[in-house]
């Protein structure tokens, strides 16, 4: 059998080409493109072309870019619209569909959320939510589930775990970085702060940063979510509480800007654990 043979054989096995009409000038065409077709991984998005067979008007290889990197290059660009540097328990895979609606509580937060989620427009203000409740009742996970929905929408988001964020902007004076981050926490379309009040802060950072920081976005228009396992009222008292000593006034400012930028919801019938 000729090495010619051999090759028809070959086109005649690979099943994209085996019912094709293949002359003896296209064979090592064809042949080269099984080959190619063989290395080629469609999930793969480190692929970014894809070998294609023309046949018409004559027989030759085009390469289009894969869907697999064209795919992977719009979610690496989403992903570019979510800072996550500040909290390392930022979940990414969370959805609202999967959010466990165990008791009224859970369905309501669910349906403000979503209801936050259609209402959030570039250049348009949007009152956020304050989720307050304990341990494991799902108040991270809704926060990310929230910040993965805004982001398809190419929504800006920054998601902080305040008692990382409060140890950041603390060493950002060592690195001459504090004003970048400020800037950032000020401007970005959502801010998300999860887990506010879980770390004692100074009466500094409460008054310089914080305080300045919900200002901003209360002026021009920025949505800000929260959650924290106090209610708004008892956070008042930690805010008042700082290690630099007690201050009611400073802390109720604070907390007036809280409750004009965001609307309370409890988590705390039930936990996880409880399941």
């Amino acid at each position: 059998m000729g090495s010619l043979d051999l090759l028809r054989q070959e086109i005649a096995s690979f099943p994209e080409t085996k019912d094709l009409q293949v002359s003896d000038s296209d064979v090592i065409t064809v042949v080269q493109y099984i080959d190619l077709k063989k290395a080629y991984n469609p999930k793969d998005p480190t692929q970014k072309f894809e070998p294609v067979l023309i046949t018409e008007p004559f027989v030759t290889i085009e390469y289009r870019v894969s869907e697999a990197y064209l795919k992977n290059e719009i979610e690496q660009g989403k992903q570019k619209k979510l800072d996550t540097s500040y909290h390392n328990d930022y979940l990414i895979n969370a959805k609202l569909a999967d959010f466990q609606l165990f008791n009224d509580e859970r369905r309501e937060a669910l349906e403000v959320s979503k209801k936050f989620i259609e209402s959030c427009q570039p250049n348009t203000f949007v009152r956020g939510m304050y989720f307050h409740g304990k341990y494991r009742t799902g108040k991270t996970y809704l926060l990310s589930a929230i910040a993965n929905a805004l982001i398809e929408k190419n929504i800006s988001v920054v998601f902080a775990y305040f008692p990382d964020l409060v140890r950041n902007i603390k060493n950002a004076f060592s690195d001459n970085s504090l004003e970048i981050k400020v800037k950032q926490l000020k401007s970005c379309g959502v801010l998300i702060l999860d887990d506010v009040g879980g770390e004692y802060m100074t009466a500094w950072f409460r008054d310089e940063i914080f305080g300045p920081i919900l200002q901003y976005r209360l002026t021009v228009g920025l949505p800000v979510l929260i959650s924290s396992n106090y209610k708004m009222t008892d956070l008042h008292r930690v805010f008042a509480e700082a290690k630099d000593g007690v201050d009611e006034v400073k802390a109720m400012r604070i907390m007036m800007r809280i409750r004009e930028l965001t609307k309370e919801i409890k988590l705390s019938e039930k936990s996880y654990d409880a399941i």
